[in-house]
């Protein structure tokens, strides 16, 4: 039998343990990179990491710079994470009415219909403060259930409150999880996650209101059946590459299928300017069935509150924001290769119920001068 390890030394293989695993967290990440908020979370955990190496070199280590640290969380927010469909941000930040700083959820998921709060914390902790044990002025489980329903509340998605989950890394007493149910949330934990929600997928949309980009894209020559081209302009070449890789006709087919097609008459008139401008004869000849398809109804007379407090930039312009307003007046979602309202928007703390997709050009008169692959 091995002697047992001096403290110290149990301590300090303790602390090397949790560099390692830290280390390997940020690994498991990389797998995530292109979700946002995952390369924020991994520079978290690096910060985490040096100061362990620096406690451990500097001999200056404690029992609770184990205990305490938050590489505990970090490991359970990644496997909670790995479980997870359509995320789409972790660490995300979202503004409510009474919060100077925005309300952070650890998982944005299906399409942003599920909110997830990772809670490492041992039940004992959470029972006591939901009690009102705790320290004074400390908030407890009971407080932020609360404050998350209500974000989510001032935060729709898809026209929908987006769904409370929050995960637990060890069991809660029974009495906590009901009155946390009661509040609106659901428990869940590693053993027993979270159920997928049916109603997040798009296809459950009834209405869908088409952009420019989409009308266009839909309606391109390189979107049907002519993507073998070297272009002169190299944006058309990329998206000539793109399209063989993906095509995006038959992804737009797929969603349209079963749907009510609508659009502004601020939408159809740029759509028919430009197919009357830009556009070839076949263009020209799918653009009238499209039309045939849409239905064309009058622009918003008023932005609606959800996105009236949105401020103009270079990436929006009022033509843009009345599309935009005019599909969430409709309760549709916007199908849209416009990712850079999107992305001045949130910015802007203002989410809209979107479809995005690659963006397509009209190509046809661009064939005189290309060349053939």
């Amino acid at each position: 039998m091995e002697p047992e390890l001096p403290y110290e030394d149990d301590l300090l293989q303790k602390a090397e343990d949790k560099v390692d695993l830290g280390e390997v967290l940020i690994k498991t990440l990389d797998e995530f990179s292109e979700i946002p908020g995952v390369q924020k979370v991994q520079r978290k955990i690096v910060q985490e990491i040096k100061f362990l190496k620096k406690v451990i070199k500097n001999k200056t280590l404690k029992i609770n710079h184990v205990q305490c640290s938050n590489l505990t969380h970090y490991e359970f927010l990644v496997k909670i994470l790995q479980q997870q469909r359509d995320v789409v941000h972790v660490d995300c930040g979202f503004a409510v009415d009474y919060r100077e700083n925005p309300l952070r959820v650890d998982i944005v998921c299906e399409n942003g219909l599920k909110w997830i709060k990772a809670i490492a914390r041992n039940s004992k902790s959470l029972t006591d403060a939901a009690r009102g044990e705790a320290s004074f002025g400390a908030r407890s489980i009971i407080d932020q259930a609360q404050e998350f329903v209500e974000a989510s509340s001032q935060n729709l998605c898809m026209f929908k409150c987006p769904k409370v989950v929050f995960y637990f890394s060890h069991p809660i007493e029974n009495e906590l999880s009901m009155a946390l149910e009661a509040e609106g949330v659901e428990i869940a934990s590693l053993e027993k996650p979270s159920e997928v929600d049916k109603n997040s997928d798009i296809s459950n949309i009834s209405i869908l209101n088409l952009d420019i980009t989409t009308l266009l894209a839909y309606v391109s020559n390189v979107c049907n059946g002519s993507c073998n081209w070297k272009f002169q302009e190299p944006i058309l070449t990329e998206q000539a590459e793109k399209e063989r890789e993906s095509p995006l006709k038959p992804i737009l087919d797929k969603l349209f299928s079963g749907k009510r097609l609508i659009c502004c008459t601020t939408a159809h008139k740029s759509f028919q300017d430009i197919v009357a401008l830009l556009g070839g004869p076949e263009e020209k000849r799918r653009a009238e069935e499209l039309t045939k398809r849409v239905e064309i109804l009058p622009d918003v007379t008023s932005i609606p509150p959800e996105i009236s407090t949105i401020k103009f930039s270079g990436k929006i312009n009022e033509r843009s924001l009345l599309i935009f307003a005019f599909g969430m007046d409709m309760k549709a979602v916007t199908v849209t290769s416009n990712k850079a309202f999107i992305r001045s928007a949130k910015m802007q703390g203002i989410n809209v119920p979107v479809f995005t997709h690659q963006a397509r050009a009209l190509t046809e008169a661009k064939e005189e001068t290309a060349t053939p692959l």
